[in-house]
């Protein structure tokens, strides 16, 4: 049925681009490898993103196994856009391969991509292919549960934490410099790792706040009641998911007041509060000097182009707070100098195209080569015990517990 599926799919979507690999066994029998799916309505969505991608794979259950690949960006809001889908085998570097070549006609290298993902090796083969141009990161979550798994009792995880957040150089200096006189092998253990794959200070690309790949966790975990489904019954849960999300978006961009979304409003309140008590000095009209204290060295905050020394202003796009306190000092509203892609207007735009159901292939006319397709599922061999329902953690990693 995953052909016609597919197809009915497409015919209900117009733009959506699917694909199947198969394979032939011995007997001759055509058998199912990987399958490819991106949705018309992410395709458009994905132009209005900042151009970062978040690749991961996640485990699924059952009798085939089996793994769902992910891409996905984030929205003005913040939250989590998915933008492409595949089941394959594992995660070696053949799938990967197969999966990024799909990906490519959707999303163009270019220098002005990021790629982020954990440090598996296949995907480090795939990029290199397909993305040559595309600067590489990895979540900076998965190197502190590494950190926390291999050195533990003196505040590692979170002392690197802080030294991959670090918007600058010096910053990230002073840090790992802690770390080197509290753990001198945690220390050791970073200095192996190329510093421009886990801290901002060092990424050569924009990666802006995407330091995790927390979004294609957050997505794997929606998806989590439907992965140990028939693939067809997942590939149709996918989409149904995600036409709830984008009537939902729309319904809470409707009702918005202001320019600015929820989540980026709070992270602006933030900086409002740490900026009260910053000594401003105007040197031009867009042009401000703001110090901590009289006798620190201050940050020099440009308005009109948008820059602070401090890099947060233009690594994130949003005011930092030497900015809200030298726009507060020419009287001008914080909310002027948060870029395009955190704005309403770029929200509306990403969730602007409509998913539609997909009808009965029996009630459509599909073409006789999908009809006589005779696809068997992968050759699989059933594991000894009852099949596992939960994912297994990361390294590090702390199960969440629900109280009622």
């Amino acid at each position: 049925m995953l052909p016609q599926y597919f197809h009915v799919l497409k015919l209900a979507n117009p733009g959506t681009i699917t694909d199947i690999k198969t394979e032939k066994d011995k007997e001759g029998k055509t058998r199912f490898k990987y399958a490819f799916m991106s949705l018309k309505a992410c395709i458009d969505g994905w132009k209005y993103l900042r151009r970062v991608l978040v690749v991961e794979g996640t485990h699924m259950f059952e009798k085939y196994k089996g793994v769902l690949l992910s891409a996905s960006g984030q929205d003005a809001n913040s939250r989590v856009f998915p933008i492409a889908f595949a089941v394959v085998e594992s995660e070696n570097t053949e799938s990967w391969t197969w999966f990024f070549q799909r990906l490519s006609t959707i999303v163009e290298d270019g220098s002005d991509s990021s790629i982020i993902s954990d440090r598996c090796a296949a995907i480090f083969a795939a990029k290199d292919k397909w993305y040559p141009r595309a600067h590489h990161g990895i979540c900076l979550v998965h190197l502190q549960r590494n950190v926390n798994d291999k050195f533990k009792g003196l505040q590692q995880k979170a002392m690197v934490g802080r030294a991959g957040d670090a918007f600058r150089v010096s910053e990230f200096k002073e840090i790992m410099e802690v770390i080197k006189l509290t753990d001198w092998r945690c220390w050791d253990y970073l200095e192996k790792i190329d510093k421009k794959l886990w801290t901002r200070s060092h990424f050569e690309g924009e990666r802006y706040n995407v330091m995790t790949s927390n979004a294609a966790e957050s997505l794997n975990n929606a998806l989590l009641p439907a992965r140990d489904s028939p693939i067809m019954a997942l590939f149709e849960f996918i989409r149904r998911k995600l036409c709830t999300w984008y009537v939902s978006r729309r319904t809470e961009i409707s009702k918005m007041k202001g320019n600015v979304p929820h989540n980026i409003q709070k992270i602006l309140v933030e900086q409002l509060v740490l900026s009260t008590g910053l000594l401003v000095m105007p040197c031009s009209t867009w042009l401000f000097e703001v110090t901590h204290r009289p006798t620190n060295f201050g940050f020099t905050v440009d308005l009109d182009k948008r820059t602070c020394t401090c890099l947060e202003f233009q690594k994130l796009g949003l005011p930092c707070r030497h900015a809200i306190a030298a726009a507060s000092c020419r009287n001008m509203q914080y909310t002027m100098f948060v870029c395009k892609h955190h704005l309403k207007e770029t929200w509306a735009e990403t969730v602007r195209g409509i998913i539609l159901p997909v009808p009965d292939p029996k009630d459509v006319e599909v073409p006789a080569e999908i009809l006589t397709v005779d696809l068997y599922p992968p050759k699989t061999k059933r594991t000894k015990g009852r099949p596992g329902i939960k994912r297994k953690l990361s390294a590090g990693e702390i199960p969440v517990r629900l109280w009622c």
